[in-house]
């Protein structure tokens, strides 16, 4: 596993978790590759493995129990699946079939898909739950993340400016989310999305091999290059979206060459948030730049198709306080009023006040207190991004019958801008322009 705080001087081995203790697996279907041969290892017992075996793991209380042939094996602790032969590189489909992985998890397009894992496998029980870690090289990992976040068909230069941030990301190792776990990172989007070989194309193997060991830093240390699908256009500062000081590689910063009119400061005022919200101002993330209709082919592929810039929602009183009911505590009977307190520069808010009546009528007040749970309470299907304006329907009503949210872009805004970062590479803009766009006064080096 990574070591905190450490910038490494040669490639390191890392372990991303496929199945995390709430995913709530206690069975597992593994299928081993024709083309490989496979090793399953596990209570000093090691077999090789028949082509295209498919084995079928199961939870048999503090045991993972599990067949080869017509033998009956349990293992009480780890279980490891490889290659005998190691690659240098990865091919499309390369490594074992895992079947039904969740990918979305706690988002709005959750969904389970099969994956191809290459490398290592490595399956353990957690507090009466399974979960799988798929260890391997970083720069093989590097090559699967462009594809999984972004489709094949997106320009060299954003697959590169991806594999950038996304090793720079790691690397800075801030998080550690999943340490306990033995995980550096998971396959979703709360750490990067990894789903293998699965989606793996030429031109992100090249993409890695072309930025091999590249890093963004500032001053001495690695940056926490974090990126969303669509800024909306307009970039948000971490501490505008997380605890902790402020970075001074991500800024408030137009997504363009320079600020577009429509863009009058700040965004935290509310009519300036309406102008910017019902413009269409020219951005690298724009429909002026990457036209809404062509998106799907650009997108990853568990992305769902639909605007991103700017979009409309409504939502019922019935519909939304069911939603509240279920996420937090007390009972509310109805909502009365939802009150962006905080802004950061894009807009996004990060402070929110619900207004309601309890069960005995008597007006109450929630304090929402981050950008994510704004993004979690507004909608059961998590809204696209918290840079939104909130009307409703009457619009004088003591109880409106519906809440219209009125939005831009789609995640957090902070550091890089897919979409954005697409924009510029259809327009010929080169890699390391690209990320010292959205990362202003880093370097890049290259430290293995």
């Amino acid at each position: 596993m990574l070591e905190p705080n450490v910038i490494p001087k040669k490639e390191p081995i890392i372990h991303v978790g496929i199945v995390l203790p709430e995913d709530d697996f206690t069975s597992l279907s593994i299928q081993v590759p024709a083309g490989e041969d496979y090793q399953i290892e596990f209570s000093g017992q090691s077999f090789l493995l028949e082509p295209e075996t498919e084995l079928f793991f199961k939870l048999s209380g503090d045991s993972v129990s599990f067949t080869i042939g017509s033998k009956n094996y349990s293992a009480p602790n780890e279980i490891s699946l490889f290659p005998v032969f190691k690659s240098p590189s990865l091919k499309p489909k390369q490594g074992a079939l895992v079947k039904n992985v969740l990918a979305g998890r706690q988002f709005h397009w959750r969904k389970y898909i099969n994956v191809t894992l290459p490398e290592t496998l490595i399956i353990r029980q957690y507090e009466n739950r399974l979960i799988l870690i798929n260890a391997l090289p970083l720069e093989k990992y590097l090559m699967c993340v462009a594809t999984s976040e972004m489709g094949a068909a997106c320009p060299a230069a954003l697959l590169e400016a991806q594999t950038v941030a996304a090793r720079s990301w790691l690397l800075a190792n801030v998080e550690q989310k999943h340490r306990h776990l033995g995980m550096d990172v998971c396959n979703d989007d709360c750490c990067q999305r990894y789903q293998g070989t699965t989606f793996l194309t030429e031109q992100s193997v090249k993409g890695a091999e072309n930025t091999y060991g590249l890093v963004l830093l500032y001053g001495d240390k690695i940056c926490d290059a974090r990126y969303s699908k669509s800024c909306g256009g307009v970039m948000e500062a971490f501490e505008s979206i997380w605890d902790g000081p402020a970075l001074p590689y991500t800024q408030v910063k137009a997504d363009a060459p320079q600020d577009p009119p429509e863009w009058h400061k700040p965004l935290s005022d509310e009519q300036n948030l309406k102008i910017w919200l019902d413009s269409v101002p020219h951005t690298y993330c724009s429909p002026h730049v990457v036209p809404e209709n062509t998106l799907k082919k650009y997108l990853g592929n568990v992305d769902e198709e639909g605007a991103y810039f700017r979009w409309t929602i409504e939502i019922s009183q019935q519909d939304l306080t069911r939603h509240l009911n279920k996420e937090i505590s007390p009972a509310m009977k109805a909502v009365k009023a939802l009150r962006i307190t905080s802004r950061g520069g894009s807009g996004r808010a990060n402070k929110m006040d619900i207004v309601y009546l309890d069960s005995e009528n008597q007006q109450q007040v929630f304090h929402v207190q981050s950008e994510y749970d704004i993004r979690r309470l507004l909608h059961p299907s998590f809204l696209y991004s918290s840079a939104v304006r909130i009307e409703t329907v009457p619009s004088k009503a003591t109880i409106p019958q519906t809440f219209v949210y009125r939005g831009a872009g789609w995640g957090h805004g902070v550091g890089l801008c897919q979409i954005g970062a697409l924009g510029m590479s259809l327009q010929g803009i080169d890699s390391r322009e690209i990320v010292q766009h959205y990362y202003p006064g880093s370097t890049l080096k290259k430290i293995y």
